[in-house]
Order: structure tokens, then C-alpha cells, then sequence
């Protein structure tokens, strides 16, 4: 008899780990969770909702479920609520399951059982509904839906993306069985920690990136498990002299952007392909193939501005000489252990130290012709300057990744700023020795302190400042509410 012991998955879980990295909930912390405690206040409003003698009389439940909320939680989980009403109005004739069978598929050989779990059921006349709760934008996975479609109820499946107000039908992939013995062969591969640890722009949302090794702290310390942290990208870094409730909205209190932000304009865009594109070419023997490629997946007139780019690029290679290039589009950062505030399961608050990670990507790291180590960023816009705090945190981790390599602190570091977006193509070289990168880490960390310092339960607690930056922020309706 086998009595080893099951092994449950998460499909989504599972992929994401052997796909992008498989250390990433090996070594978690107290990541934000806003958008976790906002689903799960949804959950519990709908299955109230469901229970009412009069379906329009829904503000003592709402009080009593989500008044504990600041004003902006409530305010998004209300809106989201609304949705779900409109979307799955109450029928007397259909009958509503609020704790439906989770979807399952065993492979009793390997011990591991994959599971999905819809949140809601419907049973009508025509048949059953299956329906996934959806707070933020994403659809179920290829993954989720092999082991819906092979391990699920009768009926079909339903994503409700309630910040849409929209709901489609989760459709079988062409192979289920396929996907799912791929999933199952995933699960019981065992995990290295340094080999088959990935960095990548998932980082950005792991709550192990403080203490996965890959972001080291600047100064000896340990991160626990118990540890609040937050991860911060360099350019929201950027935005944090200009309005810290932007940044603390985007990482710490997860409120979804209620219009397009900047990164929907066309020269973004064009600016996001370049960047793909660059990163391969530039560490290639023969660039042209990848350029000419790129260039015809594109409408002729983003096609020339991406050969003007390069050229661009070419021409001040050129100028420079031609350097060693290692690594494109490398995240390097580093992580700062600083006094913020902690509240306990209890909610009992305190100072207690916080880690915040601050991640870049760099687009092209290598050394310069006389060995020195070098930082390139691609600038494709109009501007030619750094953003605040980008140079500091280029040469900081920069410094921290061949010191920990190495174990010898560099004597310099060169930071390449290519401004390819004019015309006439500038490169704005800042060479920072220890002492400069020395500087540079004062004011990260100072950076640091502003982040811990920001109230995990009250989101209008960071400070906002208004300005021209306002017309195209993508929190603005919102944030025009509660100044």
C-alpha cells in the first residue's frame, strides 16, 4: 500500500514556478495583500448578497462586510460588487451553489492532484454555470482550464471579471490530457535552489525578493518570513518626489488603474519593440537578421523608426568603440532592511524593519574597452536626461552584483545613458567611483524609509501632490475623489 502523502497543486502555481522561477514561493515574506483581501471581501459580500430577503437592500451588507475598509478599498470593492449584481442578477428559478466541487485530476502513481477551484455554481433549467471570480485582468490559464475541462462538473466554466463587467466562457484546449501530464511531470521535479532560481520581470511581484539572494540587502541583516516587504521598480522610484500616493497605489495598495496610463501611446509602443529587439541584436555577431525581422512584424512606419533607432545605436557604438557586452535586459537591484510599520495578525502596530527591494531592468550590462564595468540605457523618447534616482540605482547594483561575485568592490562604474530618440543620437557617460556609489545608496536609502513609512492599511495615508502630471496618471479619477 502507498500511503505517501498527496501532493496538491495549483496549475497556474505550478507552471509559473518551472516557467519563470522555481524558488519564488520557496522563501516568501508579508507581501502587500490589498488585492487578495479585496477578493475575498467580494466573495463574502456575494455570498451575503445571495441571502437577502429584499436583493436591493444591500448597505447594511455592505457596512457590516467591507466598512472596516479605508475609503478607497470600499470604494473599489462597492464598484466591483455592483458589477457582479449586474452581471448575475438573482433568479428564484436557478439554483445557487455558493461553495461549488473544485475541479480535480490525480495521478495516483506520482501522488499529485492538480485542483481548480470555481467560486460560484449556477443550476438552471439548461443546464449549470461554473463561475471564476476574477478581481483583477487576468483570465483563467491553458493550465486551469486542461484540468477544468478534464476534471470539472457538467457545464460550462466562466471567468467573471468583475472590473471589466464582463464574463467568457473559459474554452477547452485542444489537448487537455496533454497539458496535464506535462503539469504532472512539472510537479514532481525537484527544486535547486541556486540553479533553477530565474530572475525576470515577474520579480516585481514576488514576495521573496528580498530574500531569494538575488536583490541582496546593502547591509547584513535577515529577512523573515514574518517580514512586511515591498518591491519597487526604478522608474515608480522615479515618481516618488513627484506624488509618493502614485507609487504607493501602483505597489502597496494594488488599486487597479482606472484610465490607460502612458505606456498606451504609439512612440511607448514603439519603444517597447525596440527594446526586444535591441536586447538580441545587441549581443549578436550578425544584428541585421533580428533587426529585419522585427521590422517586418511592424506597420511600415513604425518599421523606419525602428531602423532609425538602430542606426542610432550604431552610430554611437561607434563613436564609443565597440565595448564587451554580457547581459541585455538583466534585472539587477538591491534590498534595504529600514524601520516602517508593521501590524501584526492582531492588528497591533509597531516599528519593526521592512524590506523594500528596488528592481531595474538594464538593458545592456558589459565592460568598456579599458575593463570598466558599464550600464547601458536606452533612451528611445525625447528625453536625454536620467530619471531621479535611475543612475543611483544602476550603479548601486551594479557595484552589489560584482562584489558578490567577485568579492572586490569596483573601483568605477560607468552608466551610459543613449538618447537614440533625437536626431542627432547623444550618449551622456556618468562614471561614479566608491565614494559617488556610497552617495547613491544614502539616497536609496532614504527612498527606502519613505516606502516603510507608509501606513499597509490606510491608502490615502501616503501623501499626493497635484501637477501637470495628473492629466495622464492612471489613478486620477480616483485620486481627484479623496484629495
Amino acid at each position: 500500500m502507498d500511503d505517501r502523502p498527496f501532493v496538491v497543486e495549483r496549475p497556474e502555481e505550478l507552471r509559473r514556478r518551472w516557467d519563470q522561477c522555481a524558488v519564488s514561493g520557496l522563501d516568501r515574506t508579508r507581501g502587500p495583500e490589498w488585492a487578495l483581501e479585496r477578493w475575498k471581501a467580494l466573495r463574502d459580500l456575494i455570498v451575503g448578497w445571495y441571502g437577502l430577503d429584499d436583493p436591493h437592500a444591500v448597505g447594511d451588507l455592505v457596512e457590516t462586510r467591507v466598512g472596516w475598509m479605508d475609503a478607497v478599498q470600499r470604494l473599489i470593492v462597492e464598484r466591483q460588487f455592483g458589477a457582479w449584481r449586474a452581471m448575475f442578477p438573482r433568479d428564484p428559478t436557478v439554483e445557487v451553489d455558493l461553495d461549488p466541487p473544485a475541479a480535480s485530476v490525480i495521478d495516483h502513481e506520482r501522488r499529485v492532484e492538480l485542483r481548480v477551484r470555481p467560486t460560484f455554481g449556477f443550476r438552471h433549467a439548461d443546464g449549470s454555470e461554473w463561475v471564476r471570480l476574477r478581481t483583477g485582468r487576468s483570465f483563467s490559464s491553458v493550465d486551469e482550464a486542461a484540468v477544468l475541462a478534464l476534471g470539472g462538473e457538467e457545464g460550462i466554466v466562466l471567468d467573471a471579471v468583475v472590473g471589466a463587467g464582463v464574463a467568457e466562457e473559459v474554452v477547452s484546449p485542444d489537448d487537455p490530457a496533454g497539458i496535464v501530464s506535462d503539469l504532472m511531470e512539472l510537479a514532481t521535479r525537484g527544486v535547486d535552489r541556486h540553479a533553477d532560481r530565474h530572475t525576470g520581470p515577474w520579480c516585481f511581484s514576488c514576495s521573496s525578493s528580498s530574500r531569494c539572494g538575488a536583490y541582496p540587502l546593502v547591509e547584513p541583516g535577515r529577512v523573515y518570513v514574518s517580514t512586511r516587504s515591498l518591491n519597487v521598480s526604478k522608474t515608480q522610484l522615479g515618481w516618488l518626489d513627484t506624488c509618493q500616493r502614485r507609487v504607493a497605489w501602483d505597489r502597496l495598495y494594488a488599486v487597479r488603474p482606472d484610465i490607460d496610463d502612458e505606456i498606451d501611446t504609439r512612440s511607448a509602443a514603439t519603444g517597447i519593440v525596440f527594446h526586444e529587439m535591441a536586447a538580441a541584436a545587441a549581443v549578436s555577431d550578425d544584428p541585421g537578421p533580428i533587426v529585419g525581422a522585427a521590422c517586418r512584424g511592424v506597420a511600415p512606419s513604425e518599421a523606419a523608426e525602428l531602423q532609425r533607432l538602430w542606426a542610432n545605436h550604431e552610430r554611437l557604438w561607434a563613436d564609443e568603440g565597440p565595448p564587451s557586452a554580457r547581459m541585455t535586459e538583466f534585472p539587477a537591484g538591491v534590498s534595504f532592511l529600514v524601520p516602517g510599520v508593521h501590524i501584526d495578525r492582531r492588528g497591533r502596530r509597531s516599528k519593526q524593519p521592512v524590506a523594500i527591494t528596488m528592481i531595474g531592468i538594464l538593458d545592456l550590462t558589459g565592460r568598456e574597452r579599458d575593463g570598466t564595468p558599464m550600464v547601458v540605457e536606452h533612451r528611445t523618447g525625447a528625453s536625454t536626461e536620467h530619471r531621479p534616482l535611475e543612475l543611483d540605482l544602476y550603479a548601486l547594483s551594479t557595484a552589489e552584483y560584482i562584489r558578490a561575485r567577485t568579492g572586490i568592490w569596483p573601483a568605477r562604474v560607468a552608466v551610459h545613458l543613449h538618447a537614440l530618440g533625437p536626431e542627432e543620437p547623444e550618449c551622456t557617460r556618468t562614471v561614479l567611483t566608491p565614494e559617488d556609489v556610497a552617495v547613491a545608496r544614502e539616497r536609496l536609502e532614504g527612498a527606502a524609509r519613505t516606502v516603510a513609512s507608509w501606513d499597509p492599511e490606510n491608502t490615502l495615508d501616503p501623501p499626493f501632490s497635484a501637477g501637470r502630471w495628473c492629466d495622464r496618471c492612471h489613478h486620477r479619477e480616483i485620486c481627484e475623489t479623496y484629495r
